[in-house]
């Protein structure tokens, strides 16, 4: 506090909250929504008057807790940025600066109700104060810069450093932060490094990439996409949800002159641009109506698409998604719960202090990534024949082989921790994010597995009962607003337990907040809130999200209503938003709270097709001002021709050698209504094979004969080939069609970067990338020769196959001897008969000796500089001024120079 007893943060926030706040501006399609405090939906953002009211909250709680914000001299708050989370609860961010310096982990959250009276958590992951925290540096930039390029095998891009006060750890530290582009031996990478501006040490570092796999899978055939453009020039760019577009590799975004997208192939990119888009939509608006976030920043922005990336992995870049394939080339990597996934990440980016330090805060990520592609995944709610939604995460990628990549039901089934340990936190990031994953199930759905006989495991308790999927994603979105350096599972605990008071009246949510911690061992920290008393109230969800139905038809759901208070009352149900020529019905209309009831949506054959949102409302019978909503997604689809057919191959799959013809059956049926002639064409071929019909027409009930033919140049590969049968209506069916290459498979290697220049003790890193030349894929093996003393090499995977690629890594020790090394890299196929080499020039660096330095302790052995000479410690001794050499003979020895 200041001597006139008015704390710094009241003094420096006085500015701040008189100036402009930056709010999230509400999507035109919420105008009602934002100017109608009662509005219905997650998102329900609060009105001027609550977002007026919300600051200065915040400016009391602010001042009344200076001390357990650590503020202290020299410290300034900006303006807040302001975020509104499910039901219009409000989020107001302070960013700290030190002496005008930015302070990484300084933020100070302060979170409020709807309203903006009422504060319900001010928090930051400040762990000391500033005070004696040195501004200037004795680390120079350039030489910041150096340190952090070497953290990289590979470098495109990198920042200029700049200097930031790093709070995120026990003892804040001036620090260099530079931001390094390129990639490492897990493919792109933006690295953020922090390197002390005292001793030239790494503080900290975290990857703005985060790394994805899931299955690309088939959205149903057609799917709706929102492009822009008119006829002659359209283009997979989505204005009506800011950033959203998905381009080539180069980043062209694709365009076409009619508004029809992809040719249903598994290898078509602008078919994987049809699913990511599709899935980035969808988890858009997933975010909007379940969660009651503006965009996948909470101030209305999203962030473009790239497929056809040649990795095997699906990335967030920090600025993007860049999706490529699975580790045979098979499969482009555009599903639902990957695409969810990487905007997990964006989002866990974008609240917050970012991305976080540490592998506890990487974990927490990845798993934020899965969290999202699940709740993706149940948004869409996909029939049992398209990819029914579950909580695997990748279960039909076919990424290395059969199965899920991971399980949050069990994620010991395959090999990764469910519980919480000391030591699990060390562990590769994407296994230990089945900690998280685990409570996020059992919070959604108890240990129960639905549809399965066995149930969760727990790590201690008898069992949880869960709140729904719904409810457990507002309280995890509820949390991540809460997010402060360095995230934990235990903050992350906490955090939930606080969004779940404030979402939920009453204890019955935060209870199985807790309880579901408790069974992935995760226990409480000191001031943990408590449950309050429990008010009066109820709530409404239906079972399913959405439906689908054709124009003329009716869709009926569940509705599911819930006392949270203590005792129950009558509800009174309708429904808004509904679309022309629609009615609904509840059997029945009027229910005790805690019952259910059947919800019949009929739509005439004026209904417009589409996808509409309708708002299904509860209402008190007895205080009719009280109530609550949820949302129904019902998509209505053109009514069913009256004379339809069905088309099908003899087989599915056929296997052709280059220049040779081999021969199929397709058969029609009459499914309804009277038989029509039908034409039938191809897609997804190279343009090299031929696909012909004999006869191209025929009446359905009939066959036709179908000749491929590849010829001799046809590059040798599986395709996915679209057979369309179009009449009133178009049908189709699938060839998997793989083509062989007849000559003896050969392929060819390349190193990047070829050369590196490393000091003694250090590590350079390369990639290997193989490319199959001709024949199928071929399993090879790689090695090293012609490596010089000191020096060790070794390739990450060590096998691989064709097409894919190996990270090399160049070690030295401190005895390696300076020198320009070629060491040559090899690849051999298994069977031994082709060998392709390259070759990597390692030069290595002496180590450059560092100056004396006092208040430091020193070896027998080591060596300093001092006034531009070497010496060699010849005492073991902490160093203390005065002591400096040549002033102390009998602790330091002049070094010859050698002649």
């Amino acid at each position: 506090m200041k001597p006139n007893g008015r704390s710094p943060i009241a003094a420096l926030l006085a500015a701040a909250l008189g100036a402009s706040v930056l709010y999230g501006t509400p999507p035109a399609t919420a105008a009602t929504e934002a100017s109608d405090p009662g509005a219905p939906g997650a998102y329900a953002p609060p009105d001027a008057r609550a977002r007026s009211r919300a600051l200065d909250s915040a400016d009391k709680a602010l001042a009344g807790q200076a001390r357990e914000l650590r503020a202290g001299d020299g410290d300034t708050f900006e303006r807040p940025t302001v975020v509104f989370g499910p039901r219009g609860l409000q989020y107001l961010t302070y960013r700290r600066l030190h002496h005008g310096l930015p302070v990484y982990g300084g933020d100070v959250i302060v979170a409020t109700d709807r309203e903006g009276g009422a504060v319900t958590t001010v928090t930051t992951g400040q762990r000391a104060t500033l005070d004696g925290v040195a501004t200037k540096p004795v680390v120079t930039a350039e030489r910041a810069r150096e340190i952090a390029r070497n953290l990289l095998g590979t470098v495109t891009e990198q920042s200029a450093p700049r200097l930031v006060v790093h709070a995120a750890g026990t003892r804040p530290r001036l620090t260099w932060e530079s931001v390094v582009k390129g990639s490492s031996k897990e493919g792109p990478s933006v690295l953020h490094v922090y390197v002390d501006a005292a001793d030239g040490s790494v503080t900290d570092r975290w990857d703005d990439v985060r790394h994805g796999i899931g299955h690309s899978h088939y959205n149903g055939d057609p799917v709706y996409l929102d492009t822009s453009g008119s006829p002659g020039s359209y283009t997979l760019t989505d204005f009506t949800r800011s950033g959203l577009s998905c381009a080539a590799p180069n980043g062209t975004v694709y365009g076409g002159e009619d508004d029809e997208w992809g040719n249903g192939s598994v290898l078509d990119l602008e078919t994987a641009c049809v699913d990511a888009l599709f899935a980035a939509q969808h988890a858009w608006d997933m975010t909007r109506d379940w969660l009651g976030r503006n965009g996948f920043t909470g101030d209305g922005r999203g962030f473009p698409i790239r497929v056809g990336q040649n990795f095997p992995n699906a990335v967030w870049t920090g600025s993007g998604v860049w999706i490529g394939h699975n580790e045979s080339g098979s499969r482009n990597l555009t599903s639902l719960d990957v695409v969810g996934h990487e905007y997990g990440h964006a989002v866990f980016e974008n609240t917050g202090g970012g991305n976080g330090s540490g592998n506890e805060a990487n974990a927490l990520n990845e798993s934020t990534g899965d969290i999202f592609g699940t709740l993706t995944e149940h948004y869409v709610n996909h029939p049992p024949e398209v990819d029914a939604p579950d909580y695997l995460i990748g279960e039909k990628v076919e990424f290395s082989g059969p199965g899920p990549l991971r399980n949050m039901y069990d994620p010991a089934s395959l090999g990764d921790p469910g519980c919480y340990s000391d030591d699990v936190v060390n562990q590769e990031p994407h296994r230990s994010a089945g900690i998280q994953n685990h409570w996020f199930y059992l919070l959604a759905e108890g240990d129960r597995v639905p549809g399965r006989p066995e149930r969760s495991p727990v790590c201690a308790g008898t069992g949880v009962t869960g709140v729904g999927l719904r409810d457990a994603g507002e309280i995890y979105m509820g949390a991540l607003n809460l997010k402060t350096v360095p995230w934990t599972h235990a903050k992350a605990r906490t955090a939930t337990v606080r969004a779940a008071l404030a979402l939920f009246p009453g204890c019955l949510h935060a209870q199985r907040v807790k309880d579901a911690w408790d069974a992935v061992g995760v226990a409480a920290s000191p001031g943990e809130p408590g449950c309050p008393s429990e008010p009066r109230t109820f709530m409404v969800r239906p079972t399913e999200s959405g439906g689908v139905v054709d124009q003329g038809a009716s869709t009926a759901v569940t509705l599911r209503t819930r006392n949270l208070g203590a005792q129950s009352q009558d509800l009174v149900l309708s429904a808004e938003g509904l679309p022309e020529g629609a009615n609904v019905t509840f059997s029945p209309a009027r229910v005790p709270s805690g019952a259910d009831s059947t919800m019949t949506v009929t739509t005439s054959a004026a209904t417009p097709t589409g996808t509409h949102t309708v708002v299904v409302r509860a209402t008190s019978a007895a205080s009719p001002e009280i109530s609550h909503a949820a949302n129904y997604r019902l998509t209505v689809t053109p009514a069913s021709p009256a004379n339809d057919f069905s088309v099908a191959l003899n087989q599915d799959a056929t296997t052709v050698g280059q220049g040779t013809t081999t021969t199929l059956t397709l058969g029609t049926a009459t499914t309804r209504g009277d038989p029509q002639k039908v034409a039938l064409s191809a897609v997804g071929l190279p343009g090299s094979v031929s696909f012909t019909f004999n006869p191209s027409t025929v009446t359905t009930g009939q066959n036709a004969r179908v000749t491929v033919h590849p010829s001799a140049q046809t590059p040798p590969g599986a395709y996915l080939v679209t057979v369309r049968a179009t009449g009133a209506a178009r049908r189709t069916t699938t060839l998997r069609l793989t083509v062989r290459d007849p000559r003896e498979p050969d392929f060819s290697v390349r190193l990047t970067p070829e050369a590196a220049s490393v000091e003694a003790g250090g590590t350079a890193l390369s990639v290997l990338e193989t490319t199959t030349d001709w024949g199928g894929p071929q399993r090879l093996d790689i090695s090293a020769s012609g490596i010089p003393a000191g020096v060790t090499v070794s390739a990450n995977p060590r096998s691989i196959e064709t097409g894919s690629s190996s990270t090399v890594v160049f070690g030295t020790s401190a005895t390696t001897a300076p020198g320009t090394y070629p060491i040559t890299v090899s690849a051999v196929s298994a069977v031994g008969s082709v060998t392709r080499s390259a070759t990597f020039t390692l030069t290595v660096k002496p180590r450059p000796v560092p100056a004396w330095r006092p208040y430091t302790p020193y070896a027998a052995g080591d060596r300093v500089t001092h006034n531009g000479t070497v010496y060699r410690c010849v005492i073991k001794h902490v160093s203390l001024p005065g002591w400096e050499p040549p002033r102390t003979p009998a602790l330091w020895a002049r070094v010859q120079p050698t002649k």
